[in-house]
């Protein structure tokens, strides 16, 4: 669990890749929130429970994490297969939830489009599809540098776990739509348009079934606007964010 920053609570959960240790947007998350970006059960080295196959067992794990450390009136934030655990925590209980953002979100299968494979490509493969334009990408060489073999090995047993979580139905839950309709909390939903993993299409999709849900597309952007387009997404989080009271 990495952490930092002053009250009130943001809680962030990290996509498919594992959780890649304290970033700057989380930094810039905490000058007005303390951010809490845990690493998922199964991922990073953690142990895997044997229950825990699905998004849903994944979504009443963090749940009863929230609840032990005792977080009200939070913000949850999710990115990628992050954000679809985020729409199925708060389908199951939004009360404490103040805010619900959604980073290009799995969880809810495009009408038009195509989720991308992920899990049987290559990590070099997956970047390219990660982002759209690796030039404005701050510290992509770092990002797309050769892995250790240690490394590879936590890489490798994320990607394992996610398969685990996601294989069946792939990436995304049908009953997804129609459990959010009951969720009130103001949520906002971001995403890059030129996403090659999870379709934009997917953004209007969640609007749908989000009853009090704004959109913001970031254009020139791919699957993580929080690392491609970093300004771009810290201002729509902050207007966000700020409005809530």
């Amino acid at each position: 669990m990495f952490s930092g920053g002053q009250k009130p609570v943001l809680l962030y959960l990290h996509g498919a890749g594992g959780n890649a240790g304290w970033q700057d947007f989380h930094g810039a998350l905490t000058e007005n929130y303390t951010v809490y970006a845990p690493s998922l059960p199964g991922f990073n080295g953690t142990p895997r429970p044997e229950w825990i196959s699905s998004i849903t067992d994944m979504a009443h794990f963090t749940l009863h994490m929230i609840e032990t450390l005792g977080f009200s009136d939070y913000v949850l934030m999710g990115s990628s297969m992050g954000g679809w655990l985020a729409a199925e925590i708060a389908a199951m209980d939004h009360h404490n939830i103040k805010g619900l953002v959604l980073i290009d979100a799995a969880g809810i299968r495009p009408k038009h489009g195509e989720i991308a494979e992920i899990f049987m490509v290559s990590g070099q493969t997956r970047a390219g599809l990660r982002f759209h334009d690796p030039s404005q990408v701050p510290n992509y060489e770092q990002l797309s540098r050769d892995l250790t073999p240690e490394e590879a090995a936590v890489d490798h047993a994320n990607r394992e776990m996610a398969s685990r979580l996601c294989w069946k139905p792939y990436l995304h839950n049908p009953s997804l739509p129609h459990y959010l309709g009951k969720v009130k909390t103001p949520t906002l939903v971001v995403w890059g348009r030129q996403d090659a993993i999870i379709p934009v299409e997917c953004a209007d999709l969640y609007a749908k079934a989000l009853p009090n849900a704004t959109v913001k597309i970031i254009d020139n952007c791919g699957h993580s606007p929080q690392v491609e387009k970093p300004a771009e997404f810290s201002a729509a989080v902050d207007e966000f964010l700020g409005g809530l009271g």
